[in-house]
């Protein structure tokens, strides 16, 4: 059993504050170029991002300028990195879709519900039971976020459908972090995982005839291509990557359901939307709801 540790804590905390900042640029990019194309080009500049980084720490750390370090198994690497990137690839651009369709609102609540899913998943898969304590915890962090959306709920269509698969698959994701990266380099992991969502990005829109090398719409979309390439994709998911080695993938999941939380304060704070007294109290219920099960022994408990 994994005891989290402070730094883990903080790099998955950062991961839910950039993914909070994420959900109108990523709404943006995919209408005007395409939900597939955008997933191509965040691909690249995830790629890009990622690649400085595994330069950088080879250089400052191992003195040699190389990509792979001859004690590093590539097959290895890559077989396991690029399937992970397939399963990503698919929680990405159904997440895209969705959010495309549906309202924000909404998605922020059917996201939430990874951290019901996580546990679930967790019991079906590895049969690793949890304790009550953690359930009511993860029912706080939940009924917090719904607060967010309490005035927004509207009959169920099709976006929501796309965005629960996207759930879904987030959660699958989050399970096999911990699974591959024991023998996997944190940043040559991150890397593949995305040049699997670049290839396969650009393969789906070309097969969909997306209008993805258009000068005029992507200079358009550059600036959430950005945003969701470098920050959303390189940083924040290298950071999951990091944090999860030194956090249970439970308690992972409760830390990074904040995203919805900080996509509420980010709209509060940057487009000056508002929050009633019942939306704050959510907020702070979510944020009390993780830090105590930080402080709860034994969050998942041993057969």
């Amino acid at each position: 059993m994994k005891k989290n540790s402070a730094k883990g804590i903080i790099y998955l905390l950062i991961t839910a504050i950039i993914w909070g900042g994420s959900f109108i640029s990523q709404l943006f990019g995919g209408v005007t170029i395409g939900s597939f194309a955008f997933s191509g080009y965040r691909g690249v500049f995830g790629c890009l991002t990622i690649a400085i980084l595994i330069f950088y720490n080879n250089i400052k750390k191992h003195k040699t300028f190389t990509f792979f370090r001859k004690e590093e198994d590539i097959k290895t690497t890559v077989i396991g990195s690029c399937w992970c990137g397939i399963v990503l690839f698919s929680a990405l651009i159904t997440q895209q879709i969705g959010v495309e369709i549906t309202d924000t609102a909404k998605s922020g609540i059917i996201a939430s519900t990874e951290v019901v899913m996580v546990p679930i998943m967790m019991f079906l898969l590895y049969k690793r039971k949890i304790r009550p304590i953690t359930w009511l915890f993860i029912f706080t962090t939940m009924l917090g976020i719904m607060t967010l959306s309490m005035n927004s709920i509207s009959g169920i269509n099709i976006g929501d459908v796309w965005v629960f698969i996207s759930t879904i698959l987030y959660s699958f994701t989050i399970i096999q972090v911990p699974k591959y990266i024991k023998k996997i380099d944190s940043l040559k992991f991150s890397f593949f995982r995305f040049f699997m969502v670049m290839i396969l990005g650009f393969a789906m829109s070309f097969i969909f005839k997306e209008d993805a090398f258009n000068a005029v719409k992507l200079k358009e979309a550059m600036p959430s291509i950005l945003y969701s390439g470098i920050l959303a994709s390189g940083v924040a998911y290298t950071l999951q990557v990091i944090g999860q080695k030194d956090c249970e993938p439970i308690v992972a999941t409760l830390i990074m359901s904040l995203e919805g939380v900080f996509a509420a304060i980010f709209g509060w704070i940057i487009l000056g939307q508002s929050l009633n007294f019942i939306q704050i109290i959510g907020i702070v219920i979510s944020f009390i709801s993780i830090i105590l099960v930080q402080i709860s022994d034994n969050v998942v408990a041993t057969q």
